[in-house]
C-alpha cells in the first residue's frame, strides 16, 4: 500500500532541492544591462565591465563609462567568435584597464591595425587568439606581460610594437603567426617562453645588444637585428670615423681580430650583412673626401 506520507516527503525534499539549486545559478548568474547599444555588468557600485553589444556598428568603440560609471574591464569572453566585429577603437576607453580572457578571441574579420592604450595594464590569456585578419599590432599599454596564447594564430599578423617597460612575453603568445616578420624586444624584457614564438617561420628579432632577447635570439638562432645606435664606419667603437676604422675592418677580414655584432653593425658599411674588404674600400674612398652612398658617420639604428 502507498504510503502517502512519504510520497509528500519525497515531494517536498525535491522540491527543496530544486529551489536550491535554482538559488545556486542565480547567485553565480551575472546580470546584464543595456546603454547605447552597449551591454554591461558591474563590478562594483564604481565601475563597470563591457560584456556585449547590439552590433549597430561594424567597429566596436569601447566606452569611457556607462551608466555615469566608469568601464574599467573588457568581460571574459565578451566577443568571443564575433563575425561582425571588423575593428576595435580604444581611442575613448580612457578607463580601461583590463581585457579578459577569450574577450576577442576567433574574431576572424577584425582586419584594421590592433591598438592597445597606455591606460590598459592588464591582456588575459587567449584574449586575441585566432583574429586571423589583424595584420599589425601596437602596444602602447603598460603591459608587464603578454600572456599565453594572448596572439596566438594570428595568422595574417605581420608587425608588433612593444611597450618600452614589457617584462614577460610568456608560451605561445605570438605562436602560430606565419606572417609575423618582425617584432623589437624591449631592453626591459627578462623572461621569453621557450614556445612563445613557436611555428613563425619568417620572424626576425629586433634586439638590444647584450639584452635578454639578444641572447634568447643567439641561442635560438633566431634572426635578429641590432636596435642600438651606433655611427656606420666606426668600427673601433671610440665615437670617430678615421684611419684607425679601416684598419680593424682590414683585420677582421683578414681574421686577425673578431668584432662583436656592435661593431660588425658599424663596420657593414654597404648594409649587405657581412663584414668584407668591400667596406674597407668604401671607408677609405669616404676618408679620401670621395662620394659614397653610403651615411657614413651618421648615427643610425636598424
Amino acid at each position: 500500500m502507498i504510503n502517502m506520507k512519504s510520497i509528500k516527503k519525497c515531494i517536498a525534499l525535491i522540491v527543496v532541492s530544486v529551489l536550491i539549486s535554482l538559488s545556486m545559478v542565480s547567485s553565480h548568474a551575472v546580470t546584464r544591462y543595456f546603454e547605447n547599444g552597449y551591454y554591461y555588468s558591474f563590478l562594483n557600485n564604481n565601475a563597470v565591465e563591457l560584456v556585449g553589444w547590439d552590433y549597430r556598428t561594424s567597429e566596436l568603440p569601447v566606452p569611457s563609462a556607462l551608466n555615469g560609471r566608469p568601464v574599467t574591464a573588457i568581460a571574459n569572453n565578451a566577443f568571443f567568435g564575433d563575425q561582425n566585429l571588423t575593428g576595435i577603437d580604444f581611442s575613448s576607453a580612457s578607463n580601461l584597464g583590463s581585457i579578459g580572457l577569450y574577450s576577442f578571441a576567433n574574431c576572424t574579420n577584425i582586419s584594421e591595425k590592433l591598438i592597445l592604450p597606455e591606460n590598459i595594464f592588464f591582456v588575459d590569456i587567449c584574449a586575441f587568439e585566432g583574429c586571423s585578419s589583424i595584420s599589425e599590432i601596437e602596444i602602447n599599454a603598460d603591459l608587464h606581460t603578454i600572456s599565453a596564447q594572448c596572439f596566438n594564430a594570428c595568422s595574417s599578423l605581420n608587425y608588433v610594437k612593444l611597450n618600452s617597460g614589457l617584462e614577460e612575453i610568456m608560451s605561445y603568445a605570438f605562436a602560430n603567426c606565419f606572417e609575423l616578420t618582425r617584432i623589437d624586444i624591449p631592453e626591459s624584457v627578462s623572461y621569453i617562453a621557450e614556445s612563445a614564438f613557436a611555428n613563425d617561420s619568417n620572424l626576425t628579432l629586433g634586439v638590444y645588444y647584450g639584452s635578454y632577447g639578444y641572447e634568447y635570439a643567439k641561442e635560438r638562432s633566431i634572426p635578429y637585428v641590432l636596435l642600438d645606435d651606433v655611427r656606420l664606419g666606426d668600427a673601433d667603437g671610440d665615437g670617430y670615423v678615421n684611419i684607425s676604422d679601416v684598419t680593424d675592418i682590414q683585420r677582421a677580414v683578414a681574421e686577425m681580430d673578431t668584432l662583436d655584432d656592435l661593431r660588425k653593425k658599424a663596420a657593414d658599411i654597404n648594409g649587405d650583412g657581412v663584414v668584407t674588404i668591400d667596406d674597407a674600400t668604401i671607408l677609405q674612398m669616404y676618408l679620401a673626401e670621395f662620394a659614397t652612398d653610403y651615411p657614413i658617420g651618421v648615427v643610425t639604428a636598424q
